[in-house]
């Protein structure tokens, strides 16, 4: 302590509550993490598309994103869930603590700035995990075009109003939950990449991005699946991704 406030160089207190809060965002110094012997799976990203609701650390709110970030994703929920998915819980020890992204290395509970000042520069993308004119580049981007997250917030507002505006709405968001479910069964069945790495390459699944809307997607016998306004979502909070 000195003159009453906790000194910001002092030495990590591994209480866990920064890891705890999720995965980090990654950024273009973490690249070397993906390449060599002791590479970090694929498994282990998750990448946020431009327009998703998040948390924003830093302004502490609700924001949609303007473009899109790869985050370390986070614990299953079989294990606890919330939490960076290299937490090890017992000892609040990060499994990967010499090698940690930039975001863990620049935090510190007791003075953000310089997680402030490198908070949205040099995000990494999914395009800077892959090779230039690697066929999953094609492959993401007819997704983004069919499966558009920014439409799915305006598209929850018309389906809650009534009329052929709801019907119209529910008919495309019903499209963009077909086509979804189709890539990810042609990266397992035609590419061989299993569900384990959809949520890197593809982002999350049609379904979570509309439960976070406020609407819940289910399966209909005759139309395939049936997408309608969730009645939780009027008396619980927004449900942001990370």
């Amino acid at each position: 302590m000195e003159n009453g406030r906790e000194n910001p160089t002092a030495p990590c207190r591994r209480c866990g509550t920064c890891c705890r809060k999720g995965g980090p965002a990654l950024h273009a110094p973490d690249l070397p993490l993906f390449t060599g012997p002791d590479a970090l799976d694929l498994s282990l990203v998750v990448t946020l598309r431009a327009g998703e609701l998040v948390h924003d650390q830093l302004k502490g709110c609700l924001a949609p994103l303007a473009s899109e970030v790869l985050k370390l994703r986070n614990r299953p929920e079989a294990h606890g869930g919330l939490g960076c998915i290299l937490l090890h819980p017992a000892d609040n020890a990060c499994t990967l603590y010499e090698r940690r992204p930039a975001e863990c290395r620049a935090l510190s509970c007791r003075d953000t700035g310089e997680l402030a000042a490198m908070y949205e520069a040099d995000r990494l993308s999914r395009a800077d995990l892959l090779p230039a004119g690697h066929g999953l580049l094609a492959v993401m981007a007819e997704h983004e075009a069919l499966v558009p997250v920014a439409r799915i917030a305006p598209l929850a507002a018309d389906l809650r109003g009534g009329g052929q505006e709801a019907l119209d709405a529910a008919a495309e968001l019903e499209r963009m939950a077909l086509a979804d479910r189709a890539f990810r069964k042609a990266l397992s069945e035609r590419a061989g990449i299993g569900p384990e790495y959809h949520d890197c390459f593809l982002g999350r699944a049609a379904g979570a991005l509309f439960a976070a809307a406020g609407l819940s997607l289910r399966a209909d016998a005759r139309q395939g699946l049936r997408v309608q306004p969730d009645p939780l979502a009027q008396v619980l909070p927004p449900r942001p991704t990370a």
